[in-house]
């Protein structure tokens, strides 16, 4: 409590006030006690003077100096002062302390002066011939038919100055005891209003530092009453206010960590204030290093920087102009979009927006979109439209050419007509199946999942496939083999999408393997997969195309596989199945030694629902 500056604050002055005026008044009195006490030894000494000079009359008249001087000793013992009698001229008559024929002529002493013309005097002043400072002080005594006299009574002001002493001191210690009353007095008024002060402090100081539990006690009824209740209120106010502020911040940090759009804010100084991991992924930069610096520093793409720039000074204007355009916000808020890319592999589309808070610009927030994907989708539309139009313009121009060769009087020719129909019949049943294959991979990437899942026996339905494409390799003098190992799991699936998936793989491995050639087919479980590898000896894949070899209409050698009556969609097919299986296909393949062709899927560990 001692080095609380409110209690410094409040006892000091008071201390100091109180010891200021016991001062002032301590003083004043001893200068009065002074006085006073001057005055009555005065008057004292004047009432002396007359009682004295009344007794003395008669020994005054006669002038005897003998009796005179004995007189003088005796009064001056029974009243202790000094006793001088001084003659018209200034001798000395008498003296009851001093040889008046030894003492100098008083004529001028200025008690004696004052009394001549006054008829009293008084002085204070050394004493030449008792060495000592002394009171003085004369009366004039008139006697009848004779010149006068002067009676002079003289006190010491050592006396005089003892006793002025024992006042002062008795004053002093009056004084100082008044002034420890009032320091214990002020100590505990100081502490009694310094304490509530005290608290309230230290209450708003923990406020400040985000203590927002404590509570003070209410102690007083008057203002610091009000006042605790009214810190307690805002403890309360801001309590919930920064509880439901970090809620609302979690809860932003939560959105804009779980977007996959980025998001920039700045603010008028295009300082950035806000910003998530998306942008820094999308646009190339650290996003804890991206607070509080400069957008120029951080987004190093020029076009997203001068865009920035364009709609900062479009809303400087409007918030310039803001007194005589009501719905500038509203036309700052269209603020603009574009598309940037290639930026670090991918293409975006930024959308740049203002915001305002009533009429005042606060800043520019930036939402940039990953549409990479977006743009391979339409790449891959455009070359998917492509690509089925020149898969389709074959068969259908030699239908055409065909038939119309057919109708021209080639059908009644005995050798062409029966070739050409069978050339129409060979493209149409290429279209067929070219329109069957994009029906099948339409359903497969429109449903992600299976349409129904059972437990599938893979070594069963594996040999079924086998069994089915035998024929067509013994026809090229292939050997097909399967060897499957014994105890398989079962994968959960569709039974019908897996023998397609196994018979495209072989029926891929036959197309390309040339005549005598040796094609296996090896099923077995590795860790928690099965799988199905397709190995042939045949032309194999050039580095190149295997990236590649999964895509729609793609074909290593497209005049070749269109000869086989091929679509370019039976491994694209493939992939699709495996994924819709939870599993994967992968290829590899050395040119003119043969490819492995493997099917991964996961086995089942639970009877489907």
């Amino acid at each position: 409590m001692l080095k609380s500056p409110f209690f410094r604050r409040l006892f000091l002055p008071y201390l100091l006030l109180i010891c200021a005026a016991v001062g002032v008044v301590g003083v004043l009195a001893a200068q009065r006690l002074r006085d006073s006490y001057l005055e009555r030894t005065h008057q004292m000494l004047l009432d002396n003077t007359l009682l004295v000079g009344q007794l003395i009359a008669d020994n005054l008249s006669r002038d005897d100096a003998f009796r005179l001087n004995g007189q003088i000793k005796r009064l001056g013992q029974a009243i202790g002062c000094r006793i001088t009698v001084v003659r018209t001229d200034g001798t000395v008559a008498a003296d009851n302390e001093a040889n008046p024929a030894d003492m100098e002529n008083h004529r001028l002493r200025p008690e004696i002066i004052a009394a001549d013309s006054t008829g009293a005097g008084s002085s204070r002043r050394h004493s030449a011939t008792l060495d000592q400072g002394m009171m003085y002080l004369a009366r004039r005594i008139d006697i009848d038919g004779q010149p006068p006299f002067f009676l002079r009574l003289a006190l010491p002001l050592d006396a005089l100055d003892h006793h002025l002493n024992a006042l002062y001191a008795g004053l002093a210690a009056a004084a100082l005891l008044a002034m420890g009353g009032a320091g214990v007095i002020s100590y505990f008024i100081a502490r009694r209003h310094a304490a509530p002060l005290v608290r309230l402090t230290q209450f708003a100081d923990g406020l400040a530092r985000g203590r927002l539990d404590r509570r003070i006690m209410k102690s007083d009824a008057g203002e610091i009453g009000t006042l605790a209740d009214v810190l307690n209120s805002m403890a309360d106010s801001l309590g919930r206010h920064i509880a439901e502020t970090a809620r609302n911040h979690a809860e932003l940090l939560a959105i804009l960590t779980s977007m996959s759009e980025g998001v920039i804010a700045t603010d008028m100084n295009q300082r950035i204030i806000l910003v998530n991991g998306s942008a820094g992924d999308m646009l190339g930069f650290e996003r804890p290093k991206a607070r509080g610096r400069f957008l120029w520093e951080v987004v190093r793409d020029p076009v997203i920087t001068q865009a920035a720039d364009a709609v900062f000074t479009t809303m400087t204007n409007l918030d310039a102009n803001a007194t005589s355009t009501p719905d500038a916000s509203t036309t700052a808020n269209q603020g603009m979009t574009l598309q940037v890319g290639p930026l670090e592999g991918r293409y975006l589309q930024v959308s740049l927006r203002t915001f305002w808070e009533g009429k005042t610009p606060q800043g520019l927030v930036i939402v940039c979109h990953d549409v990479t994907q977006s743009m391979r989708y339409q790449e891959l539309r455009k070359q998917f439209v492509a690509n089925v139009s020149h898969e389709l313009r074959t068969p259908l121009t030699a239908i055409k050419g065909f038939s119309e060769t057919l109708r021209t009087g080639a059908i009644l020719d005995a050798v062409k007509g029966p070739q050409y129909l069978s050339i129409i019949e060979k493209h149409a049943d290429q279209l067929t199946n070219l329109v069957n294959d994009l029906l099948e991979l339409s359903r497969l990437e429109s449903h992600s999942d299976l349409p129904r899942r059972a437990r599938v026996d893979m070594k069963a339905t594996t040999a079924r496939a086998v069994q089915m494409l035998l024929p067509a390799a013994q026809k090229k003098g292939q050997t097909l083999e399967l060897d499957a190992a014994k105890g398989l799991p079962e994968v959960a699936g569709d039974e019908d999408y897996l023998e397609r998936a196994v018979a495209n793989l072989v029926e891929n491995a036959i197309k390309y393997t040339p005549s005598g050639g040796a094609i296996s087919v090896l099923v077995k479980s590795v860790a928690n997969q099965l799988t199905v590898a397709v190995q042939d000896n045949g032309i194999g894949i050039p580095p190149g195309d295997l990236p590649r070899i999964f895509e729609r209409f793609y074909r290593v050698d497209r005049s070749r596989s269109r000869e086989m009556g091929g679509t370019g969609l039976g491994l694209s097919i493939v992939k699709h199945i495996a994924q819709a299986h939870r599993g994967g296909v992968e290829v590899a393949s050395t040119q003119g030694q043969g490819s492995c062709f493997i099917l991964k899927l996961p086995v089942a560990d639970s009877p489907p629902s």
